[in-house]
């Protein structure tokens, strides 16, 4: 398995979700969010007490899957992470950052 590529991987995608760069959808189960790519499309959900990341193909096929313990030897603070990564994509994809500058806006019209 390439887990040093998939701790980047995790890095990169909660760093470039916070700056706003990378956008994020809800999929079919609550929880799961999805940003995708030209060829793939990457998943993250949360699985009992571990979070789960997925990378799909065109075609929807898990091209890999890996949760957040396999990760422990090659990404710091793992659960950690991958929750933030979770959070953060959550935020994203239901338009949290959206929703308070309305109510603010509402709030404080000024």
């Amino acid at each position: 398995m390439s887990y040093p590529k998939i701790a980047t991987l995790v890095n990169v995608l909660l760093t470039q979700t916070s700056k706003g760069e990378l956008n994020w959808s809800q999929t079919e189960k609550t929880g799961n969010f999805q940003a995708s790519f030209p060829r793939y499309s990457v998943r993250i959900y949360p699985q009992g007490n571990d979070y789960i990341l997925q990378i799909l193909n065109e075609l929807g096929d898990i091209v890999e899957e890996v949760s957040d313990p396999e990760l422990r030897d090659v990404l710091q603070d793992a659960y950690k992470t991958m929750g933030a990564l979770h959070d953060a994509a959550r935020r994203n994809a239901m338009g949290v950052e959206s929703a308070l500058d309305d109510i603010l806006g509402f709030l404080d019209p000024s």
